[in-house]
C-alpha cells in the first residue's frame, strides 16, 4: 500500500516537475529536483519504518503475549496433573501397604485363637479324665448303647429327636437337651451336624458354663466354618470370652467376625 502511494507521489511530482521544466526550465535546475526526490524517498522510508514498528509492537503486545499466556497456562496444567498423578500413586501405595498389614494381622490373630482353643481343649480333657468316676462311666456306657440303637433310625426320626432337643433347650431342661444333642452328634447326620454342634454350645452358654461353651462354639467354627451357623458360632465364641472377662480374646474374635463374615446379617 505504501509503495503504491510512493509511486503515485513520485509520478505526480515528476509530472509537476516536468511541466514546470517545460514552462520555466530556466528557473529550476537539476539539483533542486534531485534534492526534492531524495526528500520524498526519505519521507516514504520514514513512513514505512513507522508502520513496520507499529505492526511489530502490535504483534508483541497482542498476539505474542496471548500465546505466551496460553503456553504458561498449559505448562501450569501439566505440572498440576503430574502432581495429582503422584498423589494418586502415593495413595495407592499406602492402601496396598495397609492391606498387607491387615492380612498379616488377620493371619496372626487366627493362629492365636487356634492355639488358645487347643490349650482349652487339652485342659478340659485333662479335667474330664481326672473327674471320671464309676457312675459316670456307667452313664457313658448307657449313652453308647443308645447310640448303637440309633443306627437304625430313619431321617424323620432323627429330625424329630433334633426338634425335641431344641424344645428341651427352650424349656431350660438343659441336661436332657444335652443328652439328646450328644446322641444325635454321635449318630452324625451330615445335614444337621453344624446345627447340633451350635446348640450344644448354646446349652452351656445358657447355663453360664462359658468355658464349655467356648469349646463347643470353637469346635463348630473349626469344623463347619462355611455353614449357616458359622457366624453364630463366632459371635457366641466372642461373647463367651467376654463373659469370662477375656477382653483381648473377645476383641480378636469380634474383629475376625467383621472381616470373615461381612455379608452375615447383623442381629
Amino acid at each position: 500500500m505504501i509503495n503504491k502511494r510512493f509511486l503515485v507521489s513520485v509520478s505526480v511530482l515528476c509530472t509537476v516537475l516536468f511541466k514546470n521544466l517545460m514552462v520555466s526550465s530556466q528557473d529550476i535546475d537539476a539539483d533542486q529536483i534531485i534534492n526534492k526526490i531524495e526528500r520524498l524517498e526519505k519521507n516514504v522510508s520514514d513512513i514505512q519504518k513507522g508502520k513496520i514498528e507499529d505492526i511489530s509492537k502490535s504483534i508483541s503486545s497482542g498476539y505474542i503475549s496471548r500465546n505466551e499466556k496460553r503456553l504458561d497456562q498449559i505448562e501450569t496444567n501439566i505440572r498440576q496433573n503430574f502432581g495429582t498423578l503422584e498423589e494418586i500413586q502415593n495413595q495407592i501405595n499406602l492402601i496396598n501397604e495397609k492391606l498387607d498389614l491387615i492380612n498379616s494381622d488377620f493371619q496372626s490373630r487366627i493362629l492365636k485363637i487356634e492355639k488358645k482353643l487347643e490349650k482349652i481343649n487339652i485342659q478340659t480333657e485333662t479335667k474330664q479324665r481326672l473327674d471320671i468316676t464309676t457312675p459316670k462311666n456307667f452313664s457313658q456306657n448307657k449313652l453308647e448303647k443308645k447310640v448303637t440303637k440309633q443306627e437304625n433310625l430313619s431321617e424323620d426320626e432323627i429330625k424329630k429327636k433334633y426338634e425335641n432337643a431344641i424344645k428341651l433347650l427352650w424349656a431350660s431342661k438343659f441336661d436332657e437337651a444335652e443328652k439328646e444333642l450328644i446322641g444325635l452328634k454321635n449318630f452324625n447326620p451330615e445335614d444337621l451336624m453344624p446345627n447340633i454342634q451350635y446348640w450344644l454350645g448354646e446349652v452351656h452358654y445358657a447355663q453360664k458354663k462359658f468355658e464349655k461353651a467356648i469349646l463347643e462354639f470353637g469346635e463348630g467354627l473349626k469344623k463347619y466354618p462355611d455353614s449357616i451357623k458359622g457366624p453364630d458360632n463366632m459371635l457366641k465364641l466372642g461373647l463367651s470370652f467376654a463373659n469370662l472377662e477375656k477382653k483381648n480374646e473377645a476383641c480378636n474374635v469380634f474383629y475376625e467376625l467383621e472381616i470373615k463374615y461381612k455379608s452375615a446379617p447383623k442381629n
